[in-house]
């Protein structure tokens, strides 16, 4: 018999990642745009990858055993369901059962952000911690929580939702509507509301003009930052600041042993990390604080897929 491998897919609001996983080693993967024109063109987007992802795995001689699955959104973890997700079409989507229906094997549905947690704990910058907590920063911020080597889900798969901790109270709104969220102040998006707020005070960045629509992206404030725009600069520290009240509270909330980061914005972790760990220094329980080692993703954007693979790993090992 063929040795058995785990498919992993990570979807997004932008792409759809995808590998497999045989023996800790990946031996195929795939990366495609996702069809966001509605839930039926989310599902065959998955269902696309996962039959390209088979075909890859018996050219490389290994048996596809399980599919893990990693998506945005809030998940009913034991039912399977996708209850609502910010970045996709997807609400009250049993999206478990309808995989498993086509594919035909066993079928786990998770946080994306969960799995991204996993992944680092088993394979990357959290390796050999018992307990850690991660934090995906991209557009919005996400999370999950190791607790005695474990993913800690909540009462309803709720748990982890690190991006809504509130951190100032009369702070900027976000799409949950509440104001001074985490995600209201360091994520990608608050980059750029913050820049957008520069311009209008007649900031222009060093070496760029805004778009036509009068706005600077994250990545834009970045380059500026490392052209020497000290606006751009300020702006990023600013986040990082932000972000380190946030992982302070977390960090004497559950004494980890880790804190890690995986998302778009760690390819700016020099911009921003130093007034993190100034933060962390200044709010954290100097026990706790001790205790915690804080580092970016070692697994770059496989972060997701992987982690989805390890779950479906578990998966199978359960049938």
């Amino acid at each position: 018999m063929s040795e058995a491998a785990f498919v992993g897919i990570d979807t997004g609001g932008n792409n759809t990642r995808g590998l497999v996983l045989a023996k800790g080693r990946v031996v195929a993967a795939r990366e495609t745009p996702t069809d966001t024109s509605g839930g039926e063109a989310v599902l065959r987007g998955m269902l696309r990858c996962f039959r390209e992802l088979e075909d890859a795995a018996v050219r490389a001689g290994v048996r596809v055993a399980a599919l893990g699955v990693g998506i945005a959104g809030y998940i009913d973890f034991d039912a399977g369901t996708v209850t609502e997700s910010p970045n996709l079409p997807l609400r009250d989507l049993p999206l478990r059962d309808l995989l498993r229906e086509e594919a035909g094997l066993p079928v786990v549905v998770d946080n994306d952000a969960n799995a991204a947690a996993l992944a680092e704990n088993r394979l990357g910058a959290g390796r050999g911690c018992r307990h850690q907590v991660h934090l995906t920063l991209g557009t919005g911020i996400g999370g999950g929580i190791i607790i005695d080597g474990r993913l800690y889900r909540g009462a309803s798969g709720a748990a982890a939702e690190l991006g809504h901790l509130v951190i100032l109270e009369e702070g900027p709104q976000t799409a949950c509507g509440h104001r001074g969220c985490l995600e209201a102040l360091a994520s990608g998006l608050a980059i750029e509301r913050e820049a957008r707020l520069r311009l209008e005070g007649g900031w222009r960045p060093v070496g760029g003009t805004p778009g036509a629509s009068g706005r600077v992206s994250a990545r834009e404030v970045a380059e500026a930052a490392r052209r020497g725009d000290r606006t751009a600069r300020e702006i990023w520290r600013e986040a990082g600041h932000h972000l380190g009240v946030g992982v302070a509270c977390l960090v004497n909330a559950f004494n980890p042993q880790a804190v890690t980061f995986s998302g778009g914005m760690t390819g700016a972790w020099e911009l921003f990390s130093e007034a993190l760990l100034e933060s962390v220094e200044c709010y954290a329980v100097p026990l706790a604080r001790r205790a915690a080692r804080i580092e970016p993703t070692a697994l770059g954007g496989r972060g997701g897929a992987l982690g989805a693979a390890l779950l479906a790993e578990e998966e199978a090992r359960r049938h």
